[in-house]
């Protein structure tokens, strides 16, 4: 009854109970190892050493779990992904970020991202405008539509309008997918025919 329950997804996958979706707990070991946090890469194997049985443990509860096998599976996964390798560091082998790791990382960033709405509109507008080529479709398309998520008004198909501050997330963004050479930042003052979007984004008008 007090108890926390394993269940079973639709796809047969297990979800452990102890605060961790699917993908949540290899996140965060990603996070741990980006910190700093030195995961000896001999957890991964089939007989781990007795000598590291303390630490396993200890990453287990540091990651509030009550099997370490849950741990290793994780760490497990992640290296068959390839979003962690192994590297030598004093003389130990330990996990480390790959190139793929780095980029799921600012994947999860990307996520989280938002536009801040100000106390009050300082009465400029941002565009954000973009002629990305047919090989790069993919991140055009990801631009477009998170910039729709982020509630951009699209004036154009690849013309983006927000009235806040959003220059240092769209450079971002621009990077996680690629295509910052294809895109321009503009900010404007004036605005023909901007009574629309001052309703749109529920702004005070200004004459």
């Amino acid at each position: 009854m007090g108890g926390k329950s394993k269940k079973e997804t639709a796809k047969g996958r297990i979800h452990d109970s102890e605060g961790y979706g699917k993908g949540e707990l290899a996140k965060e070991i990603l996070l741990m190892i980006a910190a700093g946090l030195a995961i000896p890469a001999a957890l991964l194997m089939p007989n781990i050493p007795i000598a590291l049985r303390p630490l396993l443990w200890a990453l287990t509860k540091r990651c509030g779990l009550r099997k370490s096998g849950h741990f290793v599976r994780s760490i497990t996964y992640l290296k068959g992904r390839r979003l962690v390798s192994i590297a030598e560091k004093d003389g130990q082998q330990i996990l480390t970020l790959s190139e793929d790791g780095k980029r799921r990382l600012l994947r999860y960033d990307l996520d989280k991202i938002a536009i801040k709405k100000p106390r009050k509109w300082d009465g400029y507008w941002r565009l954000v405008l973009f002629d990305i080529p047919e090989k790069e479709k993919i991140g055009r398309e990801a631009l477009r539509g998170k910039l729709k998520q982020l509630g951009f008004y699209q004036l154009q198909k690849s013309c983006f309008i927000h009235p806040f501050d959003c220059k240092s997330e769209i450079d971002f963004i621009s990077e996680i997918f690629e295509v910052s050479p294809y895109v321009n930042f503009i900010l404007a003052k004036e605005l023909e025919g901007a009574s629309h979007l001052v309703k749109y984004f529920n702004l005070p008008f200004k004459r």
